[in-house]
């Protein structure tokens, strides 16, 4: 019996995943739009703890909430954990007035995106 290998051509390598998640996060984040975000999460990725839907849900309610307050878009800005992951870099995401309206923290490794969680200690927070 001879075994047939079938050829499947890759969209992208592990690497390419990760820059285009992180890429497609600050825009869901600056746009304040989670649909952005949404193809390329996998049905069984937790972010924050949270399955797939859940944590497109908390985006949606923090990008709702700013919508109301006005924001049509944020301006990303990067910053530093001062807490859980001291030194990590965040991802920062200001009004227009420079007033922090939400910080994410986005672990890589070996190429992949491993977690994307709520940094609420992020440099960002504590400038006056």
């Amino acid at each position: 019996m001879e075994l047939i290998k079938l050829k499947v051509k890759q969209v992208a390598g592990k690497g390419e995943t990760a820059k285009m998640i992180v890429y497609s996060f600050i825009q869901a984040c600056t746009n304040l739009d989670a649909s952005i975000l949404e193809p390329l999460i996998n049905e069984d990725q937790l972010f924050d703890d949270l399955d797939k839907y859940r944590f497109l849900d908390f985006l949606k309610g923090q990008f709702d909430y700013a919508k109301e307050l006005g924001l049509k878009e944020t301006i990303m800005r990067r910053g530093k954990c001062q807490m859980c992951v001291i030194g990590h870099p965040s991802y920062e995401f200001y009004s227009e007035d420079g007033k922090i309206r939400f910080a994410y923290i986005i672990e890589e490794k070996e190429g992949e995106v491993k977690n994307i969680f709520n940094c609420n200690a992020s440099s960002g927070w504590f400038k006056k």
